[in-house]
Order: C-alpha cells, then structure tokens, then sequence
C-alpha cells in the first residue's frame, strides 16, 4: 500500500531543521516487516454506535456495508482474517461499557529533556556544559530562551517556549497550564520523570526503540501493549489498538489479537452508486430531507430520514478536521490531526483502548535551537488542547496520555546540538494523573560517562499502567519482572 508516511516527520515547525545521524534518518518506529491482511473502512453509522445496528452483510462488499459514506479506512493487522460485521458488533459491545484507555505519543529521535525543564540549583554546571544552548533565567530576551520556574518542583523550571503567555509559546496553554501546581490536587494533571530509560544503556535509535517498544531488553517480535491486548484484549475488533498513520506501530504489533493503523478521517458523504458530482455535496442536498418529519403511520420511512440526519450531523461535524484544527487551541501540524482524530475515535465508543502517535524529529545534533523550540511549543500547545478535548466529550477521566522518547541527550553539547545520551524525559497527563515529579532526579555532579543516570526504569512505568490504569499483571507482559515500584502512584 502506497503512503508518504515518510513525509509527515518534517511537517511540523521545526522538525526540519534537526540534524539526523544517519541511524535516525533510516529508521522509524513502524513495523517494517509487517503488511495489513485487510483494508476495512470504518462507516458513518460507526460513530453514532450504529443506532440502527451493525449491517449484517456477508463478505466484504463495500457498497452494501458502507450505506451512507465511510469516514476512512483502517489498515487491519490480524492473524486471521476479520469479518467486518463480526468486528463492529465486537466494538460496539465493548463501547457500551468504556473501559480505560491510554494514549502513548512517541517523540521521534531522543528529546533533549535538559532544555526542557532545567534544575536551577544546578544551574551553574548546566550552562558550563551548555555556553550555546542554555536556557537563561528569567524571561526570554532577544534570541536566547528564558525560564520559568515549576510550582512544588524541587527548583526546576520550564524553558519558556514551552508554556503559556505573551513571549512565550502565546497566548494559549501550554505544559504549565497541565502541571497546575505540581502537587497532585486537580488541575495537577502533569507527572514528571526527569530521568528515565535502562540499564545498560544504548545510545542506538533502532536498539532503544526496539527495548521501549517491546518493554524488554532484547529482541522481540511483539510489543509490550501488543503482549498486553494478546493477554487481555479482543480477538475480534480491531479498533481496539489505532495507530494514527499509515503504518502499525511496533508497540501494538500482536500474535493473534486484531489491531489496526488509521491515517486520517475522509470525510462523511452519503453516496449514490454510479453517479459522480464534482460540484455538488450529496449530503447537504439530503439534509432538508432528514428533516422533514414521517407520518407516524410510515416506520419505515422515519427510519430512513433518521439514518439520514444521523449522517448529516456525523458529517458536519467532522467536516471541520479536513484542514484547519477542530477544537480551539490546537496548533498547526499533523501532532493535532491526529490528537484530534484519536479524541474522536475514543468518544466513539468504538472499544479503542490504546492508540499510538508517532511524532516530531528530535534527533537535534545540530542547530537545536531551531529545531527543538518549535517543535517544544507545538506539543505544550497540542498536549493542553487535546486535554481540553478529551474533557469536553466526557473522557476526561478516561484517558492515560504518555509522552516518551527512546534516550536523552548528552549533558555537554556538541557545536550547535547534543548528541545521544541516557535519562530521558518521560511524562503522563491526563486528569486523574498524580500531578507532580513523579521520577527522582539524579543530579549533574554524578554523570555517567556524561550522560544523566537513569533513575526510573522505564518499565517501571509500563507497571503502572497496566495495575492502575489498563488492568493485568505486568509480570504476564514484561520479561524479566518484577521491575522497582515507582515512588509514588501514577493515578490519583
């Protein structure tokens, strides 16, 4: 299946000015060795929990199962062929009783989390080892990124082009609006761990891929969500896992339960077979239709005007997602596009319980400062208006989002950049999220090979997802367990 998946990393404000290494530029966090068995679209009818019922049509006739336009398809990912009518009345069903669900957003290419938050007792080694790249304290000033300190943070601050307000990242919200205070109360919906990743370290973007990705240190042909949904999950709805893009990522990728990867959202139209208009919106034209009222006498055509207006409602409303962001506050870029289709699926109640994003170039070797800003101001910006959204259609206390990256960056810059470190920056947002530092900080006066220790191990994390938020028992999906408790609970 054709796809310009490779173009959409350098879409976004500042990605293109990353300067890869060689290992970067080759690689991705998609599975490579992994074609889908099946293109499945995914109805009109699907986000309204299909009022009127799951067309029961044999075989995979598009015409007949797709009765009034399809939002877009879904690349499927299955051991076994899936009946599409199978797999919706399985969404459906598990839609009627939501359960939890996470979102997990992978930062392409190592993130430097040092010029992200910075801790200001330490401030005199950070700019000794950064004279080109530090952030200075105070407000921003000409070309050089100012500080912000974070509230019940142990001293640390915000580099500025990361959070709200004139001369920062603008009038909007960004991570200090999500951090709160930083105690944990609501309105704290932000952990931080300062310094995540393994023991031993490798500074290989395929090797630390594959470790996060599989939530084990060796080669594995399964991700640990993918573990997770084979353990614990749906044998027959694929939309239980999304990746947003063209591609599965490989932190779904199963033995035998369904999953699926969806680009985007079509549009909704109603559609007439055989009959081609380039000028006219089939849909609008039936809108008067739908409304007019059907004798009380005539079920069956009630029942069609209501399908109708249905379709109608489905398709204005997402008609708004074909360009511009929906929802106020989201940013320019493919990271709202897909933030924004992922909050659309979860209010489906489509049983979607894990979707991935795969976003950003952060492999900043050099001229980091015009690549890592933007690209900081995008997600601030794009993270606190997906909250917004989430909480806006109910999911507010439904939805884990993770914000991680395969390493961090080397504490000494390079000329105009840093190169591969260890401790990376991990977060976790979402409204019952244990606001606050969540991971210790192992300081700058004890490097490891100049590099920050990791001081949480990532899976350590993964733990806690799935015993506080997802349910199960990490030691059925994570090899090698049990791994250290985190020093205080993820969820409130």
């Amino acid at each position: 299946m054709a796809t310009d998946h490779d173009s959409d990393h350098v879409e976004d404000p500042g990605a293109a000015e990353a300067i890869h290494c060689a290992d970067c530029a080759a690689s991705d966090s998609a599975v490579e060795d992994l074609d889908p068995i099946d293109t499945m679209p995914i109805p009109a009818e699907a986000l309204d929990g299909f009022a009127d019922g799951v067309p029961r049509q044999k075989g995979h006739d598009r015409r007949t199962f797709i009765r009034n336009g399809a939002i877009g398809l879904a690349s499927i990912y299955a051991a076994t062929q899936i009946d599409w009518t199978r797999a919706f009345e399985a969404a459906v069903a598990e839609g009627a009783e939501p359960g939890t669900s996470v979102v997990m957003i992978f930062l392409n290419g190592g993130i430097d989390g040092l010029n992200t938050i910075v801790p200001l007792p330490e401030y005199g080694i950070y700019a000794d080892n950064r004279p080109g790249l530090a952030r200075v304290q105070g407000p921003s000033s000409g070309n050089q990124v100012g500080l912000t300190p974070l509230a019940n943070a142990g001293s640390f601050a915000w580099a500025n082009v990361g959070i709200s307000g004139a001369g920062n990242n603008g009038d909007t919200k960004g991570f200090d609006t999500l951090w709160g205070n930083g105690d944990g109360s609501p309105g704290s919906d932000l952990a931080i761990f300062p310094s995540t990743n393994y023991t031993p370290a490798n500074r290989s973007h395929f090797d630390s891929r594959d470790y996060w990705f599989s939530g084990a240190l060796e080669k594995s042909t399964t991700g640990w969500l993918g573990r997770w949904l084979d353990q614990y999950g749906s044998l027959d709805n694929p939309l239980q896992a999304i990746s947003m893009g063209s591609r599965l990522s490989k932190q779904i990728r199963t033995l035998k339960a369904p999953v699926s990867a969806v680009r985007n959202l079509n549009g909704v139209e109603f559609k007439v077979n055989g009959v081609y208009s380039g000028h006219t919106r089939t849909t609008e034209q039936m809108a008067p239709v739908s409304a007019v009222k059907a004798g009380s006498s005539n079920e069956a055509l009630k029942r069609a005007r209501d399908v109708y207006g249905r379709t109608v409602q489905v398709s204005r409303s997402l008609q708004a997602l074909q360009g511009a962001p929906v929802a106020a506050g989201y940013p320019p870029g493919r990271l709202s596009r897909d933030l924004q289709l992922a909050a659309v699926l979860l209010g489906a109640n489509l049983g979607t319980r894990i979707i991935t994003v795969d976003w950003g170039s952060f492999d900043t070797h050099g001229n980091q400062a015009n690549s890592l800003d933007p690209q900081l101001s995008t997600l601030s910006r794009a993270l606190a208006a997906f909250k917004d959204d989430l909480v806006g259609r109910g999911l507010g206390d439904k939805v884990l989002t993770v914000v991680f990256s395969e390493f961090g960056r080397r504490v000494k810059q390079n000329a105009t950049g840093t190169d591969h470190g260890n401790g990376g920056l991990m977060m976790a947002m979402g409204s019952r999220v244990n606001g606050g530092m969540s991971g210790d900080w192992p300081g700058l006066s004890t490097l490891s090979r100049g590099d920050l220790r990791p001081t949480t191990d990532f899976r350590s994390v993964y733990g806690a997802i799935m015993t506080e938020w997802l349910g199960g028992d990490p030691n059925a999906v994570l090899p090698k367990g049990p791994f250290p408790g985190l020093p205080r609970k993820l969820i409130s």
